[in-house]
C-alpha cells in the first residue's frame, strides 16, 4: 500500500513532465523556422481558420508540402481553433526569445544579456545589433513577430501555429504551420496557408 502511494504520485508527475517537454518541443520546433528573435507577448487570439475552407486547405497544403492533408483529422483542429488558449507568453516559455508587449516597447539591453545568457562573443553582438536596429525603427515598422499558441487535433499528434508580422502597413506576411508529434518530437509537416500584406 505504501508503495502505491508513492507509485501513482510518480507516474502523473512523469507524465506532465514527459507532456511538458513535448510542448515546448512544438513550440521550439515552430519558432525557429522563422529566424526571428523578438516576439510579441501578445499571442494571436483569432486564428484564421474556417471550415468552409477546407478544400483550399487540402489544396495549399498539397501544394506546399507535397503531400495529402487529413482532412477529419484537420477538421478537430479547425474546430479547436475557435477555443484557443490567449494566455500571454512568458520568459520561461521562450527561452531563446525576446518578449515584448507591442511595437512601441524598446528592448532594454540588460534583458537581451540577462535572457539570452550567450556567451560567446559574436553571439552577444549579433543579438545587440539585431536589438539595435528594431530599437531604432519607428514602432509602426517593426518586424515584430505575432505566433497563436499552438491548436492540437483532437488526438493531440498534429497541431498548427499560426504566425504573422504585418508591419509598416503594408509590409510583411503570416501563415498557419501544421505539426505532427513522431515519437516525442514534433517536426513540420508542412504549410497550410500563408499570405503576405
Amino acid at each position: 500500500m505504501r508503495l502505491l502511494t508513492f507509485a501513482i504520485p510518480f507516474c502523473i508527475c512523469s507524465a506532465l513532465v514527459g507532456q511538458t517537454r513535448q510542448y515546448q518541443n512544438l513550440l521550439d520546433t515552430a519558432l525557429k523556422g522563422h529566424g526571428v528573435l523578438i516576439i510579441c507577448s501578445k499571442p494571436i487570439t483569432n486564428v484564421k481558420l474556417d471550415q468552409r475552407e477546407m478544400l483550399n486547405y487540402f489544396y495549399s497544403h498539397r501544394d506546399y508540402a507535397n503531400k495529402l492533408l487529413d482532412t477529419i483529422m484537420f477538421a478537430g483542429i479547425v474546430k479547436n481553433s475557435k477555443s484557443v488558449d490567449t494566455t500571454q507568453w512568458q520568459d520561461n516559455e521562450l527561452e531563446g526569445y525576446l518578449l515584448v508587449s507591442n511595437r512601441d516597447i524598446n528592448v532594454p539591453m540588460g534583458y537581451v544579456i540577462r535572457k539570452l545568457g550567450r556567451t560567446k562573443k559574436n553571439e552577444i553582438k549579433t543579438c545587440k545589433n539585431e536589438v539595435r536596429l528594431y530599437n531604432s525603427t519607428d514602432g509602426y515598422n517593426r518586424n515584430l513577430y505575432y505566433f497563436s499558441r499552438p491548436v492540437f487535433d483532437n488526438s493531440k499528434k498534429y497541431a498548427i501555429v499560426q504566425w504573422d508580422n504585418a508591419h509598416g502597413g503594408l509590409g510583411g506576411s503570416g501563415g498557419i504551420t501544421l505539426y505532427q508529434l513522431l515519437g516525442n518530437t514534433w517536426t513540420e509537416a508542412g504549410i497550410i496557408i500563408n499570405w503576405k500584406y
